[in-house]
C-alpha cells in the first residue's frame, strides 16, 4: 500500500511544474511522508493515513505561507500585468493590423502584440495611444 502513496507524491510533486501556485506540492510532499510511514507501520488503517496525509498537508501549506512572503497565494505574474496599473493609459503604442470600429486589430505594446478596438478607423503603421484595457484588449485611440 506504501507504494500508492509514493507514487502520488511523486506525481504531485511533478504537477506542481505544470500547475504553478505552491500548494500541490505540500500535498505531495504530505503523501510521500503517509507512504514513508506505512512502509514502517504496514498495519495503519486507512483512516489514519488520510488523516495524516490532510493534516500534513495543511500545515506544510501554512508554514510556507508564513515563511515565504508571497508564496502559495496561488498567484501567477503574467507578462500583461505591467498594464494592470495607471502606467498604460496613455503610452504610445504602434498600430500593426489596421483597426475599424467593426473590426478589432492588433498594436504592438512593449514588445507584444495585443488585439485593439477604437472608436475610429486607424491604418496600419500609425501610432495609438492606450485609453483603457479590457482584458487582453486594448482600446485604444489615433495619437
Amino acid at each position: 500500500m506504501h507504494w500508492y502513496w509514493l507514487i502520488c507524491g511523486v506525481l504531485m510533486l511533478l504537477l506542481e511544474f505544470v500547475i504553478p501556485g505552491l500548494v500541490i506540492c505540500f500535498f505531495g510532499v504530505s503523501a510521500l511522508l503517509v507512504g514513508g510511514l506505512i512502509y514502517f507501520f504496514p498495519g495503519m488503517f486507512l483512516a489514519w493515513q488520510l488523516l495524516i496525509f490532510a493534516v500534513a498537508g495543511a500545515v506544510l501549506a501554512l508554514l510556507c505561507r508564513r515563511l515565504v512572503p508571497g508564496g502559495s497565494k496561488g498567484t501567477v505574474k503574467h507578462q500583461d500585468d505591467e498594464l494592470d496599473g495607471d502606467d498604460s493609459v496613455g503610452a504610445i503604442c504602434c498600430c500593426k493590423e489596421a483597426i475599424t470600429p467593426e473590426k478589432p486589430g492588433k498594436v504592438e505594446y512593449h514588445g507584444s502584440f495585443w488585439r485593439a478596438e477604437a472608436e475610429t478607423e486607424i491604418a496600419a503603421g500609425e501610432l495609438c495611444v492606450i485609453e483603457k484595457r479590457d482584458n487582453l484588449t486594448l482600446k485604444v485611440r489615433r495619437k
